[in-house]
């Protein structure tokens, strides 16, 4: 209390919201490389103790920089505090921890001032890490929170609320994985061996939709940690992209896709904090040098391969959209075709339901009751609200507002989130207030 008030007095603007936004960022960047190259310098043991480090020297920044102002470099500056200010310290302790000095091997802490890594080296050590984590000797339930905590930054606090575990069982279980790599039962890949890099190479795409799904269905809920979820998640793809064994076509799609997809972030969101669809989203707002980030990659995607998989379809669809100045300029027919070119390869009902969206957009809602009606295997879709509320839209629009009030109901039972439920309310509200007035008009009108 007395150093918080004597801060106050000095003008010191301890843990301020741009400090710590800027500390976080910084994190999601450079926190993976650091633990990756002092791991590289000082082996494997020193896994955890490198990790304490690190997360000091950020937390250390965010009231040094509150107090100091933000340095020009900030990157440079989280290093330097790491490879400097505690150099003795620190290697005092890896010295202890490390493989070196089993063999009576010391470092020179004296010397110790390396500089900060090349790009390419740092996404090396990064894409062999992450390919080492999704290794079939990593369970998969930690794959995602072990990531984010190595390669992101992320703290065990927001990882547990993420995962919904407490900060207790997700420690644990992280401590144990991390013992496999500090004890080398697991060895970060050679982005050189090709087999190490394509037997788990799937699940490393896999996990990296999979978090950023997690971060992009946080922007439809309000809820957090979603920008720098999204963020990590295309960093950590991105990287796969740097290297001829990790580098295919699939990859550049998945990139592209999460893209153009971050590119609308600070638009999926009122003032309010409530879900805001792409038809009433502020175009002016959206990162159009992500979007065109996202366009090259699936630019290349195209480029390199005639593999058609769902991955493609949702980027193209997405790079309509981006396209697109206004909603009412969105290429409608486009999307059908895309749409149609992967059901011409593999069928899907997820996929025919949302073709059946896209013609509801270009030939009105008749139709695409006509086409979700045809959909082959539909009764997989009808555990999901998806289904419910697109019926229930589509009958909406042409008035049938009994169908569409039984529609909107059972999206109701279906949907998890109370924003949901509470959306899906208002529009049954509304069903009913146009019926009364319906019934009100046509008492009127027979007398």
């Amino acid at each position: 209390s007395y150093e918080r008030k004597r801060s106050a007095r000095l003008g010191i603007r301890r843990h301020s919201p741009e400090v710590n936004r800027l500390v976080e960022k910084q994190m999601t960047d450079d926190y993976g490389a650091i633990v990756c190259t002092l791991v590289g310098i000082f082996g494997a043991r020193s896994l955890e103790h490198v990790q304490r480090v690190c997360r000091d020297s950020f937390e250390r920044a965010k009231t040094d920089w509150g107090k100091n102002g933000i340095p020009r470099d900030p990157r440079t500056a989280v290093w330097n505090e790491i490879t400097e200010d505690s150099s003795r310290l620190f290697c005092a302790k890896v010295n202890y921890l490390s493989d070196r000095s089993r063999k009576g091997e010391r470092f020179d802490v004296s010397k110790f001032r390396p500089a900060f890594p090349e790009e390419k080296d740092v996404a090396q050590s990064q894409a062999g890490f992450f390919l080492a984590i999704c290794s079939p000797a990593i369970k998969d339930s930690t794959r995602k929170p072990l990531a984010l905590d190595l390669l992101c930054g992320f703290s065990l606090a927001s990882l547990a609320r993420m995962f919904g575990k407490s900060e207790k069982a997700l420690e644990r279980e992280l401590s144990i994985e991390k013992e496999k790599i500090a004890s080398g039962a697991v060895v970060p890949a050679a982005m050189t061996v090709p087999e190490n890099v394509e037997r788990n190479l799937d699940a490393a795409t896999r996990n990296v939709y999979e978090m950023f799904a997690m971060g992009l269905d946080g922007a439809g809920k309000g809820s957090s940690p979603v920008a720098p979820l999204c963020s990590a998640a295309i960093r950590l793809g991105e990287t796969l992209c740097g290297f001829s064994l990790t580098e295919r076509p699939a990859v550049h799609a998945l990139v592209s896709f999460m893209l153009l997809n971050a590119a609308r972030l600070d638009t999926m969101r009122d003032s309010r904090g409530r879900p805001v669809g792409i038809r009433e989203q502020n175009r002016d707002l959206w990162d159009r040098d992500m979007i065109r980030r996202g366009l090259e990659h699936l630019s290349i995607s195209a480029e390199n391969g005639n593999e058609v998989t769902e991955i493609h379809l949702r980027a193209g669809v997405e790079a309509v959209h981006s396209l697109a100045r206004r909603y009412g300029d969105t290429d409608w027919d486009r999307i059908i075709s895309l749409y149609d070119s992967y059901l011409a390869c593999r069928h899907c009902p997820a996929v025919e339901l949302r073709k059946a969206i896209a013609i509801s957009r270009k030939r009105g809602p008749r139709e695409a009751i006509e086409a979700i009606g045809e959909i082959r295997g539909i009764e997989k879709l009808e555990s999901h609200g998806l289904l419910y509320s697109t019926l229930g839209n589509l009958h909406f629009d042409l008035h049938s507002y009994r169908d569409a009030i039984s529609n909107f109901r059972r999206a109701t039972e279906l949907a998890r989130e109370p924003f949901e439920k509470a959306f899906y309310s208002k529009k049954i509200r509304i069903c009913e207030d146009r019926m009364n007035m319906s019934r009100r008009y046509a008492h009127a009108l027979s007398f």
